[in-house]
């Protein structure tokens, strides 16, 4: 576990809602949780456009190429985060600026469900942008990797990262059918596994590889039930279980049903009752033992994966949650719903640690998680281009007493000239007069 006494490293969220406005909020540090207030919104980018809003729980942070989930290294993509807009355009957009990389949004030909991002790999050099949307359609983005040494430690990304683009334009590599009308879906491996379900007969859960658009897995529906009825799919959330080689997902479903499915079975492995909403949202703790599930009432559960019972429940809540995230190395989990408020709590204690006002509903959230090396960076790089707006302003304020001090001596030089002139023709009529 990381300890930020030493290095006081910084908790911060990055948080997305329905106008389309990103916002970060930070906390002094893991230590300093506790009181409620700990949290802070202290920057805000974009535009209040309904139109070009965040699609609700579509938003993720950038994986590695290699399968890992996001660290807190320096690597690229431990500062990406990928989004979805209701424009039928996908973003990948950088945590510290909130600049759009990647030649900005990317047209998806749909109203994506799902997003996700990978960096580079030790297979695959350049970076990938993974979609699925609404219709049905996956599509794969690629660009080049202009590759950073120190990742986003490097001065000149900590600002006007907007103008020095860290990836190139992405360019379309493949699109292909993976669903009637998709609801949910995931990609993982590195990007090599994508698996989606939807609603409605024919939208049963389906697994693909990725690089060859190939289906390799798609599961059976649940057997019929006392009175014969079998419910038609309905598949709200899913969740890669780490560790697994993408072998195990859970998925969450609108029969308030949790399921785990292993793609050696094609039905699945578990399927029991969790609450009785919705479910928008699923993660999972480190050591994979507690699955957390929210739903659209507003409750978020903690799932025991071994009893496959309901072990705790975090209260606080008043809507329903649109997107949970798990911190990838503090005992921390992030809730983002209807009621405005974003609210860290501890998952072994299950305790409110922070929670801060957003002012407009959210549509998702993520940690940003780079590494104190890198915070030391950008602090610095911030120092210096501060340093450099007050000398810009002060040369312009310079420039423009300057200019105005040169007005002024024209100013003076053309009164004098006008004066001198008046006496002069002054002096001319006097001669006329006396001529007379």
């Amino acid at each position: 576990m990381f300890e930020d006494g030493a290095t006081g490293r910084r908790l911060r969220l990055i948080v997305t809602d329905e106008l389309g406005i990103l916002r970060r909020a930070e906390a002094a540090g893991r230590s300093a949780l506790g009181s409620k207030e700990t949290f802070t919104m202290n920057a805000r980018w974009g535009q209040a456009t309904r139109a070009r809003g965040f699609v609700k729980g579509c938003c993720s942070a950038g994986q590695s190429g290699d399968g890992g989930g996001v660290t807190t290294s320096d690597d690229a993509p431990s500062g990406w985060l990928a989004v979805a807009r209701n424009d039928k355009t996908a973003e990948v957009i950088e945590m510290a600026t909130g600049a759009a990389m990647g030649g900005g949004p990317v047209d998806v030909g749909g109203t994506p469900i799902a997003v996700d991002l990978f960096g580079p790999g030790s297979a695959r050099e350049g970076c990938r942008l993974v979609t699925v949307t609404e219709e049905g359609d996956a599509a794969v983005h690629a660009c080049g990797y202009e590759g950073v040494v120190t990742g986003f430690g490097d001065l000149s990304l900590g600002v006007g990262a907007g103008q020095e683009r860290i990836v190139e334009e992405w360019s379309e590599e493949s699109r292909w059918k993976v669903i009637g009308n998709a609801l949910s879906a995931r990609v993982g491996g590195g990007g090599d596994r994508l698996i989606c379900g939807g609603k409605g007969q024919g939208n049963d859960i389906k697994m693909y590889d990725v690089e060859e658009q190939k289906l390799i897995y798609k599961s059976k529906p649940p057997p019929p039930d006392w009175l014969g009825y079998r419910a038609p799919p309905y598949v709200s959330a899913m969740h890669f279980i780490p560790g697994t080689d993408c072998r195990e997902f859970l998925a969450g479903t609108g029969e308030h049903m949790l399921r785990r499915y292993d793609v050696r079975e094609r039905r699945a492995v578990m399927d029991v009752p969790i609450g009785e909403w919705v479910i928008t949202s699923l993660q999972m703790n480190h050591d994979q033992s507690v699955a957390y599930v929210a739903n659209n009432h507003g409750n978020l559960f903690g799932f025991d994966m071994k009893t496959q019972r309901m072990a705790h429940k975090f209260k606080g809540h008043q809507g329903g949650i649109r997107q949970i995230a798990v911190h990838p190395e503090e005992d921390l989990i992030v809730s983002a719903g209807l009621d405005r408020w974003l609210r860290v709590f501890s998952m072994s204690t299950r305790k409110c640690l922070g929670q801060v006002y957003m002012q407009q509903v959210m549509s998702g959230v993520q940690w940003d998680v780079r590494s104190p090396a890198w915070e030391e960076a950008f602090a610095e790089a911030e120092k210096k281009a501060k340093g450099k707006k007050k000398k810009k302003k002060a040369r312009a304020v310079e420039d423009a007493d300057g200019e105005e001090v040169t007005k002024k001596k024209k100013k003076l030089k053309k009164s004098d000239g006008e004066k001198v002139a008046k006496k002069k023709k002054k002096k001319v009529k006097r001669d006329d007069d006396d001529e007379f």
